[in-house]
């Protein structure tokens, strides 16, 4: 079940999962098969008329990856939702104003990477498209990114970062994906018409220093809810042969039963030589749990420290 990112993103994917799910499930039960909405493959709200080929332009030359980076792997930790909770109560706003959990765990990783070291946002458009509003499971690309050097929020400075209360640095993270709207999405569908080559706008990652951050939120995929009739999923992994450096994936929680403490989990591709200093700091540990390496980069393997060697399921599923 393996997309490529140029056909779905993470919400595509999972539309298409369940979706999928479903049909097994109805196929093995005899039970009627759901229903298919073609919107789901309906893009003509995200494309736009074709421009004259005289009035195109060139994009930009491609992206190099940024000469500072070291080896990196990804470090899988777990937030249960206890501790969630307390990050959100410690997040909270003087002046009341609404702070979601995405942006207090959000806030609270960025200040201790940036600690232990010396931000842009992927943003699902399903839900704020309006008009008119796109199928939920609709498939493809349907995102937009919130990036901090574009966008109209003002920038944090490091002092912030390290010594702000963190509701400010939560509410920079409001803020930040607030402005990632409809009309802005137009606006830069607008532009991309203009362009010749689209692929020439692609953001590579790592061509940014390496402070930077990248984070996707997976937590709507709800996976683990896809009944395939013969089993459900335990998870899923977001498979690559190479670690890009400051790439962190938000995994959707393994148990959904609301009883349980089980939260999401963070793949954190993070500096290898620094591996350590993340995984044992006093600060962190007590709002994540360690699990584990999740990825190696497939041309860079080398010995794992014995501490770091904890196995991991890469993809499971139950019965």
């Amino acid at each position: 079940m393996h997309h490529h990112h140029y056909a779905n993103d993470v919400m595509g994917w999972a539309g298409f999962t369940h979706q999928l799910a479903e049909n097994c499930r109805a196929a093995l039960t005899k039970t009627a098969f759901p229903a298919w909405d073609p919107l789901c493959l309906d893009l003509s709200r995200l494309i736009k008329k074709e421009v004259p080929e005289e009035v195109k332009v060139d994009g930009r030359p491609p992206s190099e990856r940024y000469p500072d980076h070291k080896i990196g792997q990804s470090l899988l930790f777990h937030l249960p939702k206890s501790k969630a909770a307390e990050l959100k109560e410690l997040t909270a706003a003087a002046d009341g104003s609404w702070i979601s959990t995405y942006d207090a765990f959000s806030a609270f990783i960025w200040r201790t990477l940036t600690r232990l070291r010396a931000p842009a946002e992927a943003v699902d458009m399903r839900r704020r498209m309006h008009s008119p509003r796109v199928h939920p499971r609709i498939q493809h690309n349907v995102m937009y990114t919130a990036l901090s050097n574009t966008s109209p929020v003002p920038q944090l400075t490091v002092d912030d970062i390290l010594h702000a209360p963190l509701s400010k640095l939560a509410s920079y993270i409001r803020q930040l994906t607030n402005s990632v709207t409809q009309e802005n999405l137009d606006k830069t569908l607008d532009m991309v018409a203009m362009v010749r080559d689209k692929t020439s706008l692609n953001i590579r990652i790592d061509s940014h220093p390496p402070m930077s951050i990248l984070q996707t939120d997976h937590r709507d995929a709800n996976i683990v809810s896809a009944g395939f009739g013969f089993a459900k999923p335990l998870t899923y992994r977001h498979l690559l042969d190479r670690v890009t450096e400051g790439v962190i994936i938000i995994y959707p929680s393994r148990n959904n039963d609301p009883d349980s403490d089980e939260g999401p989990e963070f793949s954190i591709a993070y500096e290898k030589h620094r591996a350590e200093d993340l995984i044992n700091d006093a600060e962190f540990n007590k709002s994540f749990e360690y699990r584990g390496v999740d990825a190696e980069d497939a041309g860079k393997m080398r010995a794992l420290p014995k501490n770091l060697a904890k196995a991991i399921p890469v993809a499971a599923a139950s019965t």
